[in-house]
């Protein structure tokens, strides 16, 4: 029945983690850490340190070998984070055992982990937590277990758990730096414990017929501290080279107060952050109930119990703190940095638990436990309504509308030839490039942040590229003031603009230096003298250019006059157009380009395009006839579809 459990509950935890894998889009750390996965591994460890990254590499390396394997899709990419979430769940449960809180506590709190909305999101996010959240709950196993093997096992094993301890504690640290606080526990947990319990109170009691030798507590602690010295000299290569970026990484969080920093930290910890703020403080307060009652027990307890809530204790509130403390420094404090206090705090509310399993009836009948029993419940529909959002409601989805994005993006450069347009980004968001695989390049004006200068130059390197198409994205570290869109007006037009997600997407235009001749005249003395149109076939969603030439050379204008481009559908309908005043300057012959945003739901067939002039200011008959009475011109024939 045991095993049976505990495969539900992994069972549980996998489906969880993989179902909707690929679903929401890409958040922008992921996509970063995609991209930086597909360099050499030597260039993974340059860019690391050159371009100062706030994570070390191990991840990195570890996902370029798996995109090798698995190839590049959302849920190849995330499908690691995954499998070290189930991981994290196994080990929990592991680590329960050896802290001897009994089966029941164990599956209690491996179940919470596979639940646990907090966990799953990161599960499902293409980045270290997941990885780094395993790796500190097996090098804490590791840690107890050699603690414990150095009173009660042979050489060999204790070899093999120590070498195993330092693989998996460095693995951790080259994960995320913040594993170092997990290993600050363990160490003030060795330091503690072993000061203050003889050496079989240690082991737990009850192990062993007879305790060792009463040795000196510094025979006692030598071995452990030869442990971390040897860790400490593994890494220290890695932090020699880092130590600029440990020290020059100024975050991208925030500071809040301790009982904000409380608050926010429980509320990912019991129900994640898919809930309404509202909905919240009731399944807070029953997670930290249950909290309290689980340390409370295990504090009470016997020898075995004190010991387990002095490791789990420090193994929840040491990462905790040390990441509030450092964010009152600077703007570090996040969420998901966070992820390795998560497998104490679901071990000390299963403490909650009574240790051993009663019949439901027994159980029902204790007023103690019947008051668990009912905050489990809270707890449990609290994480289930947050996991239903999380799959469910767009307003918790990490990004929305990448995908629209770069399908909005392949229509505007539709038809077009690659090297007559360009995409370009006010800010380096490398999201919209995994999303967008199109032939047609990319550039980010400013190229470096606020470079209005630096900005100027790369639109000048634009030379005669017919079409630019700018995503505009919020950016106050970057473009706070519209550097882009002013250096793209100074060469270029703004002819149109859709919306794609929650992002404008602005077209510009410069005319063509070679434009089709053409001879038409309007009664009033406008000359239409030339005609170019990009593209030449009519895209469904996209946008059509038209740039006509006109002479105004003796002309008789009101100044009211408009220009107005039709295009018709295959049924001779209107199907989308476009109105502009013909005076653009005070020139006689200029060039003037229209903008034609096509509906999607254009059908195939054949189009027309017609072009003429009106006066709204005129009664009657405000259109200006052509000089043999049409009042319009056809200047162009196009296909859509096949």
């Amino acid at each position: 029945m045991k095993r049976f459990t505990l495969a539900a509950i992994l069972l549980s935890a996998f489906g969880l983690r993989v179902w909707l894998l690929g679903h929401q889009e890409l958040r922008g750390d992921e996509a970063f850490g995609y991209f930086f996965s597909l360099m050499r591994f030597e260039d993974i460890i340059k860019q690391t340190l050159t371009l100062q990254e706030p994570h070390p590499v191990a991840s990195y390396f570890l996902q370029k070998v798996w995109l090798g394997w698995a190839g590049h899709s959302e849920f190849a990419l995330r499908f690691l984070s995954a499998w070290f979430g189930v991981a994290a769940v196994a080990l929990v449960y592991r680590l329960g055992i050896t802290l001897r809180l009994g089966d029941v506590r164990a599956q209690a709190a491996a179940a919470l982990m596979a639940v646990s909305p907090y966990a799953v999101w990161h599960s499902q996010d293409a980045r270290m937590y997941s990885m780094s959240l395993a790796l500190t709950i097996c090098s804490t196993w590791l840690a107890l277990e050699w603690i414990t093997a150095a009173w009660t096992a042979g050489q060999l094993r204790r070899r093999l758990l120590g070498a195993g301890y330092l693989a998996i504690s460095w693995l951790a640290l080259q994960t995320h730096y913040y594993a170092l606080f997990v290993i600050v526990a363990q160490n003030l947990f060795a330091l503690i414990s072993t000061a203050q319990l003889s050496p079989l109170q240690i082991v737990g009691g009850g192990a062993m017929a007879a305790a060792p030798e009463q040795r000196p507590y510094l025979r006692r602690i030598l071995p452990w501290l030869a442990l971390q010295i040897a860790l400490g000299l593994l890494y220290l290569p890695w932090l020699i080279q880092a130590q600029s970026i440990l020290g020059g990484y100024v975050g991208n969080g925030d500071s809040p107060l301790f009982l904000s920093m409380l608050t926010r930290s429980a509320t990912a910890f019991a129900v994640g952050e898919s809930l309404a703020v509202p909905q919240r403080w009731l399944f807070i307060a029953a997670a930290g109930l249950l909290l309290i009652m689980g340390s409370t027990r295990l504090i009470r307890g016997n020898r075995s119990s004190k010991r387990a809530a002095l490791l789990l204790l420090l193994y929840l509130c040491t990462p905790l703190l040390a990441t509030w403390v450092g964010s009152l420094q600077r703007p570090i404090f996040n969420e998901r940095y966070l992820i390795a206090s998560t497998p104490p705090f679901y071990l000390l509310i299963a403490a909650s638990l009574p240790k051993v399993a009663l019949p439901l009836a027994k159980l029902l009948s204790v007023k103690s436990s019947l008051f668990v029993a009912w905050l489990f419940i809270v707890v449990g529909g609290g994480m289930a309504l947050s996991l239903y959002n999380h799959y469910t409601n767009p307003a918790f989805s990490k990004t929305i509308g990448w995908r629209e994005l770069s399908a909005t993006l392949e229509r505007m450069a539709a038809g077009l030839p690659v090297d007559d347009a360009r995409m370009v980004e006010n800010f380096p968001d490398p999201t919209l490039w995994y999303y967008y695989t199109g032939p047609v390049e990319h550039l980010v004006l400013p190229p470096a942040p606020h470079d209005a200068d630096g900005a100027k130059r790369e639109v000048a390197a634009l030379g005669q590229t017919g079409r630019v198409i700018l995503v505009v994205q919020p950016a106050d570290n970057w473009d706070n003031s519209g550097i882009a869109q002013a250096a793209l007006s100074m060469r270029y037009r703004l002819l149109a603009e859709t919306q794609a997600g929650p992002w404008p997407v602005q077209i510009y235009t410069l005319p063509p230096q070679t434009i089709s001749p053409t001879h038409q005249e309007f009664q009033n003395g406008v000359k239409l003298t030339g005609i170019a149109q990009a593209p030449a076939t009519v895209v469904p969603g996209g946008l059509l250019t038209v740039h006509l030439r006109w002479d105004l050379a003796g002309a008789t204008l009101n100044g009211s006059e408009k220009v107005f481009v039709h295009l018709m559908g295959p049924e001779n309908q209107l199907v989308a157009q476009s109105d502009r005043p013909l005076l653009v300057n005070s020139t006689t012959e200029f060039t003037s380009s229209y903008g034609i945003l096509i509906p999607a739901t254009a059908p195939a067939g054949p189009y027309g395009l017609l072009v003429g002039l009106y006066d709204p200011n005129l009664d009657g008959a405000p259109r200006v006839l052509t000089s043999d009475g049409a009042d319009t011109v056809e200047i162009g024939v196009m296909q859509a579809g096949e």
